[in-house]
């Protein structure tokens, strides 16, 4: 295999198609979905993993394919750009959103999706193209701005934004949108922290 296939190979997107996999099968299976979703009572009685696996659990079609269809777009970018991380950042949203949630909303029993981490991947995506030069850059930096406005309404005035999703059979959770988003932030920051005390390292 030459340099190019190998790069080509190394950065197809294995990993959102796992998680995509996933969700999809999560949905087909409906006694999964019942085993996986966030379920506050369950969760008090010790069955943890809840806290992470209800990213997984969607309640209807239109809210799976808006956010599989959110998700592979945006996972599939990032893992073709070459981005690092992506594992870790979606582990990690997804458990600091099962964390925070069942921490600051004790009223909340149930709670699905992956919208949170489509925030997270996003936001990710979003401050490593910053760090480009280019056209790509400015994208990046508009569509950060549009999602600062996107949390802006839902917490502000308690609206789902983004209306093309029918939100009859789930409530969304703004919430967990600015966690993953938050999320993201720190892992960059750290990552970028991790760099700049190697390269010092490495002169000193």
């Amino acid at each position: 295999m030459d340099a190019q296939a190998h790069l080509i190979a190394a950065r197809f997107p294995y990993r959102t198609l796992a998680i995509s996999a996933g969700a999809l099968l999560v949905f087909i299976l409906p006694g999964l979905g019942s085993l996986l979703i966030y379920d506050r009572a369950a969760i008090i009685h010790g069955e943890l993993w809840r806290l992470v696996t209800g990213n997984l659990v969607h309640l209807s079609t239109s809210h799976l394919a808006y956010d599989l269809a959110a998700f592979l777009i945006v996972g599939t970018i990032i893992e073709i750009r070459g981005y690092r991380f992506f594992p870790m950042l979606c582990l990690s949203a997804a458990t600091f959103i099962g964390i925070i949630l069942f921490w600051v909303e004790p009223e909340m029993f149930f709670y699905a999706g992956l919208s949170g981490v489509v925030t997270a991947a996003v936001t990710y995506l979003c401050l490593q193209g910053l760090t480009e030069k280019g056209s790509w850059r400015w994208l990046c930096a508009a569509m950060l701005a549009s999602l600062a406005f996107k949390f802006w309404v839902e917490l502000a005035f308690g609206k789902f934004l983004l209306l093309a999703v029918s939100t009859e059979d789930f409530v969304p959770v703004p919430l967990s949108h600015l966690i993953g988003s938050v999320t993201a932030i720190t892992l960059f920051v750290l990552m970028h922290l991790s760099a700049s005390i190697k390269f010092t390292k490495t002169f000193i």
